[in-house]
């Protein structure tokens, strides 16, 4: 589960380091199993994008900060694509309750901007019972489609390519993202397509099927919290459950690991995917916790998440 959402704030309190070298760039690269290069070999390729802080959408009474996101776009001379850019969006987990955009994006960041595509992570509204803003159903989904809908409105200035934009999220990041990938109605409400989104990778949530899901779990409990409002929100949130053939669902990256229920029900979302006509790719992260799926997109050395979804982000933009 991600960290407790910080004060809003305007100014991260700790930047991303540089990134080192043009060599450790390179090599990251070949590590993933890519063979696109970075498209500039200037020394100012090799150190991180600075963090652009951006609200998305105001609502009355909701502080800025929960309803932003942070870009990180390479210099120009760095944009792969010639300045036309796939852009990695990223929705941040913790039980629909904590968390923020700047929990562990460190690496995320490095891997992203050498291959020279833009990086995006997304606040959203979370629930806090009893507290008078407190978000619920369908808060977190819109809030989500509101972000998807600004970067494809804006992200050509910062040299992306609005027709190439993936959507990534772990944990309650993950439930939110298949719903809005999934769902047409989120995308809907901003004049957009389920096609507007290239790539979908929801890792590793149970919410894809809340109705067989494990009464015990704690993500049950997280699940009444955030979405309970709804009296039928077990059905009307599940990805599973809502998946159509034709309705224009992205190619989809997912994982499956944790206890054989678990496993059960992100198998099975990957398979009616793939049944509905989806392109689908699954991970075997069972040597994996749930943190560390998140944790291990990027580190150096990782070889369980950073090369099948490198590989499915290249094929997925190339598409």
């Amino acid at each position: 589960m991600s960290a407790p959402r910080m004060t809003p704030r305007t100014e991260p309190t700790r930047r991303p380091r540089a990134l080192g070298t043009i060599a450790l760039a390179a090599l990251l690269i070949i590590a993933t199993g890519g063979a696109d290069t970075i498209a500039s070999t200037s020394s100012s390729c090799s150190t991180a994008p600075p963090r652009k802080t951006v609200a998305y959408e105001r609502i009355s009474g909701v502080p800025a900060d929960a309803t932003s996101l942070d870009v990180y776009a390479p210099a120009r001379q760095c944009l792969a694509s010639g300045g036309k850019a796939p852009i990695v969006m990223w929705v941040h987990g913790g039980g629909y309750a904590i968390g923020d955009k700047s929990n562990k994006v460190k690496d995320k960041i490095a891997l992203f901007s050498a291959r020279g595509w833009i990086f995006v992570s997304v606040n959203y509204r979370l629930t806090t019972p009893g507290a008078p803003m407190s978000a619920r159903y369908p808060d977190h989904y819109r809030d989500v489609a509101a972000a998807v809908a600004w970067t494809r409105s804006h992200i050509a200035s910062y040299g992306g390519d609005r027709s190439r934009i993936a959507v990534l999220g772990h944990s309650a990041g993950a439930d939110i993202v298949s719903n809005v990938t999934t769902n047409p109605r989120w995308l809907k409400e901003r004049k957009l397509k389920l096609t507007d989104v290239r790539c979908a990778g929801p890792l590793d949530t149970e919410g894809f099927d809340k109705v067989s899901a494990d009464g015990s779990s704690g993500e049950k409990a997280q699940w009444v919290n955030a979405l309970g409002n709804n009296p039928n929100y077990e059905r009307e949130t599940s990805a599973t459950l809502l998946i159509r053939r034709g309705a224009g669902i992205p190619r989809t990256i997912t994982v499956y690991r944790g206890t054989p229920r678990r496993q059960a029900i992100e198998k099975n979302f990957a398979d009616v995917l793939r049944g509905a006509g989806v392109s689908t790719s699954l991970v075997d992260a069972r040597t994996l916790t749930h943190e560390q799926v998140n944790a291990r997109i990027g580190a150096r050395g990782d070889t369980t998440m950073t090369p099948p979804l490198v590989s499915f982000l290249k094929k997925c933009f190339a598409s």
